[in-house]
This record gives structure tokens, sequence and C-alpha cells, in this order.
């Protein structure tokens, strides 16, 4: 299941940021085909969990796309439904480069007054130092990259970070005061899960919604804080 589709006419829609009398009418009224799982494009049906919790589920209760293409897929989607909720246009899959030349293609891409912002999403492993070059690339661009990846990645990546952080800030002491999760702060991590509420998860018991940190992007206050980046 999933809190976030797209319509029938390819707009992104969050199921969050509908009101529960909406969300009612819509399940009494929409037909079949309105909404588009995000994952594979087959028709989405509108439900609400145990706890009430509105969500897009398969109509046919299966999917054939790969876990990888799965949680890109809703991931993208629920970053550009939450910034249509927010009033913001964002764009997927769009390329670029930097002066250099060096070509990036960016999962989610939108601006904000003078801010142009990339949201990449990152399942499976990949390198320290692959996270470190890409995020380079967009500085290079002149644009800000945030990322999103899978619980696991999450404490893979944790895994390497540490260790160059406390190599690099504590003469490979461990200080009194822990380093947090252990990420750096030239790469801005958080955790995504695409699973019922859909929340970004910073460590040490930590959530926010999408839009929520969304929105801490651009009021400054998802920061890095004490080996972690999270928000105030």
């Amino acid at each position: 299941m999933t809190q976030s589709a797209w319509t029938r006419d390819s707009q992104p829609v969050d199921a969050a940021a509908i009101s529960s009398e909406e969300w009612e009418e819509l399940k009494q009224n929409a037909q079949l085909g309105d909404f588009i799982m995000p994952c594979c494009k087959a028709p989405a049906v509108l439900k609400n969990s145990i706890n009430n919790i509105p969500f897009f589920a398969h109509h046919a209760n299966e999917c054939d796309t790969a876990p990888e293409t799965i949680w890109h897929k809703d991931g993208k989607a629920a970053v550009l439904a939450s910034l249509n909720s927010m009033g913001i246009s964002g764009r997927e899959e769009v390329q670029g480069c930097s002066p250099d030349g060096d070509k990036w293609v960016a999962d989610v891409i939108f601006s904000v007054l003078d801010r142009t912002i990339v949201i990449e999403l990152q399942r499976s492993y990949q390198h320290l130092r692959d996270f470190k070059r890409r995020q380079e690339r967009y500085i290079a661009s002149g644009v800000e990259c945030y990322w999103l990846v899978r619980k696991k990645t999450f404490m893979t990546l944790g895994k390497a970070t540490s260790r160059l952080l406390l190599k690099r800030e504590f003469d490979n002491l461990f200080p009194p005061s822990g380093i947090g999760t252990g990420m750096l702060p030239e790469l801005p991590v958080a955790m995504l899960d695409t699973e019922g509420e859909q929340l970004v998860r910073f460590g040490g018991f930590k959530t926010a919604p999408v839009p929520v940190w969304l929105a801490g992007i651009l009021d400054g206050s998802y920061q890095y804080r004490d080996g972690s980046w999270n928000l105030e």
C-alpha cells in the first residue's frame, strides 16, 4: 500500500493531504482507473487501514514490478505528490550537467525562489565515494541535493560515514557524547519508508511526513546536528 498515486490525467496526489470527508466521498464515487499506482501504472483502489490511515492499493492485490523499482517509483510519487500539495511543481528524471560537463539525471527536481533542489532516492547499496561524487556534481551545478534511502541502505552507508567521521573529526576516538547516526555534514541523508504513512526517518526515533521534511528543507530547519541530519 502507498499514500501516493497518480490521477488519470497524470497528476500526483497525496492521500494524507485529503480530508477524511473528501476521502470517503472519493471511495464511494471514484471509477476504476481514476487513480493509478505509481509502481506499475495499474488501477488503484482507495482504502483505509485498521488505524484509519488512507492509502492506495492495487486493484488486483499484486504487482509484477521489481522491488527496486517499486520503492523508487513510490518514493518519487510521494515526493511529487507532497510538492503538489504544497503548491510547488516538481519534475522527475530531469537531465543536467555541471560546468565541467559532468552529466546528471535528477530523480525529482524543483525550484523555489532562487534555489534549485534535487531529491535523490537510492534503494540499493552504493559506495560512499559514489554518494559523494554525485553530491559534488550537483554542488558544482549550483543545485542542492538531498537524499532519501531505504533503511538497509542507510545502515550500510552509516557504517562507512561513521568511520570517516571518527577519523576526520575525532582522531579515531569515540566521543563521550556520541556521533548520532554518524552521517556527514556534506551529505544530507535520511530514510524513507514508502509503506503506510510514508514517513521520513532520521534515526533516534525521529520521523516526519514527507511534506514536513520538504518544508524543513525550504525553511532551513532540516539541518546537520551532532552527527545526524534531522528537523528541529
